[in-house]
């Protein structure tokens, strides 16, 4: 069986190597191996690629290209991503939101080490009863501060392994980390609504995308706002599945976000209005904006949704 963790430690390991060419800082907390991606280190392009694949579970690279919209008068940079494994590493190591204990949650946890803990009632039940048997995990936080150690000995707690074997990258949302690692989600962003209309999982073959990864700016909350909105109006994913064409027929018209009824409107303040809580915001806006969905056993090709270049331009202008 694969283990995700197990591929992730060593995408991890490079980076402890070398700290100065990842532009990264490692630290020891409570025996935990922390490392700074983008909190007081500036974090480096390289390091924002290695954290990606680490939250594909190590099994597939990601690659840079320049997104084939002008937004605004400018060319931005682009996250292509693949996934030949794409429900164990999109709901394993991929989505966040994790139930660090009863009542606690940590929305904005991720990695391939929560399959080391698996929860009662976690999310990743609904999509897989994989579960990894590694000795060693490697988790992300988003946030802007450097964990503390109360927060590492949740984690650890949490993953039920000795401290001296788990890693844990840390980026805040106004870095090149988290701009990357944030847009690659648009296959996560896409499997969740897949799941949530009913799709069979077990028809996918693959999938793929592309994202504009927006502008770093240090203020959390506007990076918030803009790492939500690309992936809301700038970014495609492609799924190959192997189904009856009334199966992809069914839902295709109803998993991006062009669908929710806050639409056309920044996330930022969607967001303020729902108090700052992840869970109030409506579940159709965390949707991509454009969908391909491939069917090989027919042929058909089935598109929905479109870029929205006005909202990302006013996104990406947005400093207060």
């Amino acid at each position: 069986m694969i283990s995700v963790n197990e591929r992730a430690v060593k995408l991890v390991e490079k980076m402890i190597l070398d700290p100065e060419g990842y532009k990264v800082e490692v630290h020891n907390i409570c025996g935990a191996h922390v490392i700074d991606c983008g909190v007081n280190a500036d974090g480096s392009w390289e390091a924002a690629k290695l954290m990606t694949e680490i939250l594909f579970g190590g099994l597939n690279e990601v690659t840079y290209e320049t997104f084939p919209e002008m937004i605004d008068g400018v060319y931005y940079n682009a996250v292509h991503v693949y996934s030949d494994h794409t429900v164990l590493q999109q709901a394993a190591c991929n989505i966040s939101g994790w139930e660090l204990r009863p009542g606690k949650y940590a929305p904005v946890l991720a990695g391939p080490g929560r399959t080391l803990a698996r929860k009662e009632g976690d999310w990743l039940s609904n999509y897989s009863d994989y579960s990894d048997k590694y000795t060693k995990a490697v988790l992300t936080v988003e946030q802007g501060t450097m964990l503390t150690e109360d927060a590492v000995k949740d984690l650890v707690d949490a993953v039920g392994i000795e401290a001296k074997n788990i890693y844990i990258l840390v980026a805040a949302s106004g870095s090149i980390a988290c701009s990357v690692q944030v847009s690659a989600r648009i296959l996560e962003q896409t499997l969740h609504r897949l799941l949530e209309e009913g799709f069979n999982l077990d028809n996918i073959v693959e999938a793929h995308g592309i994202c504009v990864i927006p502008p770093v700016v240090k203020d959390d909350m506007i990076a918030m706002g803009r790492l939500n909105d690309v992936l809301i109006y700038g970014g495609q994913s492609t799924y190959t599945v192997d189904c009856e064409d009334s199966e992809v027929e069914a839902i295709i018209d109803k998993i991006t976000s062009d669908k929710s009824s806050a639409y056309g409107r920044m996330f930022k303040e969607i967001y303020e209005e729902n108090g700052c809580d992840f869970y109030k915001v409506p579940m159709e806006m965390y949707s991509p904006a454009k969908v391909v969905i491939i069917n090989q056993r027919t042929g058909r090709v089935f598109k929905a949704g479109a870029f929205n270049l006005d909202i990302l331009a006013q996104s990406f202008n947005t400093t207060k």
